[in-house]
């Protein structure tokens, strides 16, 4: 990648990351939103030249493949799609050094990665075939409690807003 190129993804990820409320990204958006405007480079050059840059700091990422061993490789890949689909992208994060982590920014993070959470489970039970077990419809149901639960655990701590009439999940 020449310098010219290398100097303008750095000025924008920058920025990107200067104004981003998530304050970590995943580098796999970022690339997205920059790939679908400028085309190239490949995401692998891309990560590289984000965590090369001395002003951003890599983060933990995850990787949704794991423990998913058993799909059949296609499986696997409709699985990442419909991940990133809801917004939840594996690979590493990004942060700008500057931009310090707060207590408010942890807990709107919680919060909104708690409705997407909520969201995407919800979405799942709506779509499971009729010939689904018992079993695993309780799992997903199990799931969806323990979302609720710490919604509640969220609100008794004041850091959700407390629920009223007008106000239902995932979107409210």
């Amino acid at each position: 990648m020449d310098a010219d190129r290398l100097f303008e993804i750095r000025q924008w990820v920058r920025a990107y990351l200067e104004r981003d409320e998530d304050i970590i990204v995943p580098i796999k958006r970022l690339w997205n939103e920059w790939h679908a405007a400028h085309g190239a480079p490949p995401l692998e050059e891309f990560t590289e030249a984000v965590l090369a840059d001395g002003e951003v700091e890599e983060m933990r990422g995850v990787n949704h493949a794991e423990g998913m061993e058993w799909m059949e490789p296609e499986e696997l890949a409709d699985h990442l799609e419909q991940m990133e689909r809801n917004g939840f992208y594996s690979g590493p994060r990004a942060k700008l050094r500057s931009r310090k982590i707060t207590a408010e920014h942890t807990a709107q993070m919680l919060k909104k990665h708690n409705d997407r959470m909520e969201q995407a489970l919800r979405a799942a039970r709506a779509i499971m075939p009729d010939d689904a077990s018992e079993a695993d419809e309780g799992k997903v149901i199990d799931a969806i409690a323990h979302v609720e639960e710490l919604r509640r655990q969220l609100r008794k701590a004041g850091l959700e807003p407390p629920e009223d009439l007008y106000s239902r999940r995932p979107s409210g």
